[in-house]
This record gives C-alpha cells, structure tokens and sequence, in this order.
C-alpha cells in the first residue's frame, strides 16, 4: 500500500508521454500523440496519448487509462509495482504503508530472489571465469550454442566438488536455509549441507520481469535424470512459469506471435537462428496457468509438436488446455525423428518459420484426431459427440462456441442443441426471450446505454456542465448502476477540487472501467464546448423520460393488481401517482417541443 498523496504526486510530476515513449515511438498530431498499439497488430496508429490529461486510449483495441494503468500492462505489473517504477524514473522515493507481516513477507521474498540472483552469477562465473567451467564451454560448442547467445540467457556451470556454491553464498552472507527452501542446497544435518546441482549445465529461469525464480540443469555426461528443475518453491512452480518469457517478450509484440516448445536448447537454437519469440515449458506438459500468462502478450500462439505418434497425441490433447486458458491455440508438427534445435541447425531460419506460419488451429485437429480415434459408426460418433460437449462446456467466448458447435455439426451431422452443454437462465427469469424479442431488448439496451455514456463523455470533457447534473439531485434513478458510479465520484472529485484530472479519475476505477473513462475523455474532442450543455441538457431529458415511462410502467401493473386483489384503497393511490406521473411526462414533452422550436 502506498499514501495516496505520494501517489498523486507521482502521477502529477510524470510525463504520460515520456514513460511511454520509453517503449514506443510517439509522433504529435495536434493536441494529441499517436502510434502503433503494443498491445494488438496494427498498420495505422490509433494509440492516442493526451499529456494535458495524462490519459492513453487505444481506439483499435480499446485498452487505455493512465500512466500507472500503461506500465501494470505493457510490464505485467502490479499497481504498487509501477507506481515504483515511476517514482524511480523521476527520483521520488516510495515508501509502502504496507501491515508489518506484509511488510516481512515482502522482504523475505526480496531476500530469496536476492539469493536466486547471487546463486545465478555464481553459476554464470563458473562457466565463463572459471577453468572448471571449460568442460562445460566446450559441451556447448559442440551443441552449436554461440557465446552471445549463452551469455545473453545467462547460462552457467555447476561444478562437480558440490560444495562450491556453499561457500559462496557463506562468503555473501546469505542464509544456507532460504537455498535450502529455494531447492539449491539439501540440510543432510546439522550444519552440514549438500548441493542439488552439479557438473550441469544450469539455465536460469526467470519470471516476465527478468527476476530468477528458478533453475534447470542438464547433464553433461551419461547420467539421470538428464534434465533436473528446480522443486517448487516460494518463488517458483514450474506450472505457471515458461523458460525464455523475458527474454522474448519484446519480439512477441513485434511480431504478434508466440512458438512454444519442450526443451531449453530449443528457445536458444530459435534465439541463435532469429526465432527470438519462442518459449519453453519447464519439463512438463503446457497448463492453463502458462496459456493464461502466454494470453497477455499475444493471442496467436503455435505449440510446435514433433511429428511423431506421441507428439500427436500431445497435441490433440492441449487443445482442451488451451480452452482451459481462455484461447484456441495453433499446431506445428516437425517431420518424426526430429526437434526444434536440431531442425532450425539443418534446415535453417526460413524453412522453421514456414512450418510455424502452416500452423492449423487446435480445434481441428482434436476434432480430426477424435474421428480417427473413435471412427465414423454411430458409436464412435457418439462418443466423439459426447467429448466434444464436454470440451464445449469450458468454452467461455460465445462466439468462439458458436463457430466450434458448427464446425462439430459440419462434421459429425448431430443436431447442433445436443452438442451445446445447458446453459441455466438467470435466476427470476420465468422465460427466456424469442430471437425476435432478444434483438429488440439488445438495440434498445444498446441505445439506452449510449446515452448514459454520452452524458458521462460530456462531464469529463466539459467540466463546465458537472453543476448541471449535480442540479438533477436524484440521477442515481435515472442511470444505470454502472455509469452512476462513474458520476458519483465525478461529482465527489468535482466538489472537493473544483476540478477534474483525468488520469486521478482513471485510476479510481479497475484497468477495465479506466479504459472506458479514458476512451470518453478522447471521443470528440473538436466538438465546440458551447454546443456541451445543450447536449447534456438532451441526455437528461431523455433519461427523465426514460425514468418516468418506467414509473408509469410499473404503476399499470400496480393498479391492475389492485383490481384483482379488489383492493380499491391501494387502487386509488396507485391511480393518483400514476395520473401525476403522466403530467410529468407531459409536461417534458411539451418542453422537449418548445426547446426545438426555439432552436429552429
């Protein structure tokens, strides 16, 4: 947690445009400035930085906010992570307010990726510094792995005494049990430890942001296991994270596209040949959490296969993973007998990446691999019905439901409703809506909502009109729950300031709603400010209407209810708040008519 007054004076001193020319390249166009979007492809600029506001707003993918919000998304941080990262760019020390066990708990884990990082130069020393790491230098030649491209990830030798990281980390003065929670060191008594890796080649493992969480090894020699990873620490699960993450994310935004494969020598083979967006997972099969991480870079993701039956079978079954992570997911199958390390040395750059771009999509695949499995009977159809329903029922997309059920329907020829799984109507709901009813309720929701939103544009971009609203007093019942939340802390910031900041407003709201309220401060904004509360003027009327046809709505059926129950008493009193509800809608009416006249 970090004071809000440090906070405001951090965003206050920033440069939304400087922070982020760090990593783009921005050009001015008027008051604005433009460029490509990192966070989608794109050929035409529509990233669009207000410095006066302090806001960004892609209007390609909708992504926006303010300095902070940039940062937590470009560098997958937290809030309290790019607050820092800020304050540190211009020389504002932070302080976090954080509980005391917090507090010990966040210092604790510094302490262990310290630890990570020295045990990584230790290893990293003994390959390059050291004659004990020759060995090791020339098992890496002969694998073809260039200096460069070992330095660049950092690798290391662990030597064969076993005993030299030990006195190391004693010499640095770092706790012998934090590396034995780190799984670098085993306690085989008191005072006594021994070392988990030796005479390996060690390839650290780091997290998005470059910090050491782990560590692989792999045998030179003759022995077993011939690859060894870290157990699972306070720092590290080999489910959740992916070998060459940091060093490829910023060539999987350039390109848009992500190759993941099995092994280490893999992701530095592609590296060493130009492939530089490949990832690797950590000796065990892709999971949900790594297709969940991979998902924040880019959407395009090929898992590369090796052409053989177990490779098949492998790839047939990520597709449910992919699901499970929120995407479709792509398939690259190498020819049977070899992998992405030996294949990029023989056949080169171009030929790997041709097999990349004939990537065909997960869902095919499985889709084909299950026909071959269960065959074409009306069994095997059955069955191959039943495991495409319950891969169907962890699709979240709708729409990515909808073509999957059809591409199924195409193939299978079973009645389209019996391979969608049961989707239960929201609780109250006696029935659900004809087609004809649902598009109608969907475009008139749709309607309703623009002008909620073009009232809210109008407040943060003419704070001259906020008293306007204010004067309403009861607009909590004309606008919906979400957009009146947005207006309420409008005109609480308004009333405590007399003015409105645009990247404060953005950050009193999660990323979601802050791309929202940062897309509204841009829209229009040559629209002249005389033209602001005639327009607000009209999204109020129009929402006082909407108020009172609701009213008188409900006062209907209140009355009809009256004269079944034959309560006449209820009865009259409903008939006397409906009769003044209809003047008050008369009465907007003949306003309505009079302000157009008068403009005319």
């Amino acid at each position: 947690m970090i004071a809000e007054g440090k906070i405001v004076e951090i965003r206050e001193r920033a440069s939304i445009v400087e922070v982020i020319s760090d990593h783009l390249t921005l050009k001015k166009m008027g008051r604005n400035y433009l460029g490509l979007c990192p966070f989608h492809s794109e050929k035409t600029p529509s990233f669009t930085v207000n410095e006066e506001k302090g806001i960004f707003h892609c209007f390609g993918c909708g992504v926006g906010g303010n300095v902070f919000h940039f940062l937590m998304q470009y560098e997958h941080l937290t809030f309290p992570e790019a607050v820092e990262q800020v304050g540190k760019r211009y020389g504002i020390a932070v302080e976090r307010l954080d509980r005391p066990k917090a507090g010990r708990d966040g210092e604790e884990k510094e302490s262990l990726y310290h630890l990570n990082e020295r045990a990584a130069a230790y290893f990293h020393e003994m390959l390059f510094g050291r004659p004990e790491g020759k060995r090791a230098l020339e098992y890496l030649k002969g694998r073809g792995v260039e200096e460069r491209v070992a330095r660049n990830f950092y690798l290391g030798y662990a030597p064969q005494s076993g005993q030299g990281l030990v006195a190391f980390l004693k010499k640095e003065g770092l706790s012998l049990k934090h590396a034995v929670r780190l799984g670098l060191l085993s306690e085989r008594g008191p005072q006594h430890y021994g070392e988990k890796f030796f005479d390996r080649i060690i390839f650290p493992i780091a997290n998005a942001a470059g910090k050491v969480v782990g560590f692989g090894g792999r045998v030179i020699a003759q022995g077993l296991p011939k690859y060894l990873n870290s157990a699972e620490t306070p720092l590290f699960r080999k489910g959740a994270n992916l070998y060459g993450l940091f060093q490829a994310k910023e060539a999987i935004r350039e390109v848009d596209r992500l190759v993941v494969v099995e092994g280490y020598l893999d992701v530095l083979a592609l590296f060493q040949f130009g492939i530089s967006y490949a990832v690797a997972t950590l000796g065990t099969a892709l999971t949900p959490d790594q297709v969940r991480i991979l998902g924040r870079y880019t959407k395009n993701i090929v898992a590369l296969f090796d052409g053989d039956e177990a490779g098949r079978k492998a790839a047939a079954r990520s597709f449910e993973i992919f699901i499970e992570g929120g995407l479709l997911g792509r398939a690259a199958f190498l020819p049977q007998g070899e992998d992405p390390d030996t294949y990029v040395r023989s056949r080169g750059r171009e030929v790997l990446e041709t097999v990349v771009d004939q990537a065909i999509p997960l869902a095919d695949y499985s889709f084909t691999w299950l026909e071959e499995k269960y065959g074409k009977s009306i069994e095997g159809k059955s069955e191959i019905a039943q495991e495409i329903r319950r891969l169907l029922a962890k699709v979240r997309n709708p729409f990515e439901m909808d073509l999957l059920a059809r591409r199924a329907v195409d193939s299978l020829g079973i009645r389209e409703e019996l391979l969608r799984p049961p989707s239960p109507a929201p609780s109250g709901q006696g029935r659900s809506l004809r087609p004809e009813e649902s598009s109608k309720a969907t475009a008139t929701q749709g309607q309703e909502d623009l002008v909620e939103r073009s009232l809210v544009s109008l407040m943060l971009r003419f704070p001259s009109v906020i008293q306007n609203v204010e004067r309403e007093g009861d607009i909590e019942q004309l606008v919906s729950p979400m957009w009146n939340q947005v207006i309420q802390k409008i005109l609480s910031e308004w009333g405590e300031r007399g003015e409105l900041n645009g990247a404060g407003m953005a950050q009193r709201f999660p990323p979601a709603q802050a791309s929202q309220i940062a897309a509204l401060m841009l829209e229009g904004e040559n629209m002249p400010e005389e033209e602001s509360e005639r327009m607000v003027e009209d999204c109020l009327s129009h929402l006082r209407r909407r108020y009172l046809r609701g009213l008188e709505k409900d006062l209907r059926q209140a009355i009809r209810v009256a004269e079944e129950k034959r309560d006449e008493i209820t009865k009259k009193e409903r008939m006397l708040e409906w009769q003044e509800v209809v003047r008050r809608e008369r009465q907007l009416e003949r306003q309505r008519f009079t302000s157009k006249t008068e403009i005319r």
